[in-house]
């Protein structure tokens, strides 16, 4: 290689939240809740967090049948207890 620079890579870590975040429906979804997911199913949602980006807030949830999974707010819907 000619060109040997280094490159510069910036990594954001998102904020973890303790209270509910807001669904794009309106309603509030927390630590506890279950949601779901068109291909995951319902899961539990065992962490809440936010990037200060395009991303935006998310869920980390626990499926029966899948690994946990990260998902944006916008692909789940709460599930009534």
């Amino acid at each position: 290689m000619e060109n040997d620079k280094p490159v510069e890579v910036l990594f954001e870590l998102p904020d973890l939240l303790e209270g509910p975040i807001e669904l794009p429906s309106g309603g509030m979804v927390g630590i506890g809740d279950k949601v779901e997911h068109p291909e995951y199913g319902i899961g539990n949602v065992f962490r809440v967090g936010t990037y200060h980006d395009d991303l935006g807030p998310f869920v980390f949830c626990d499926f029966p049948n899948h690994p946990s999974k990260m998902i944006g707010i916008a692909f789940v819907k709460k599930v009534a207890p």
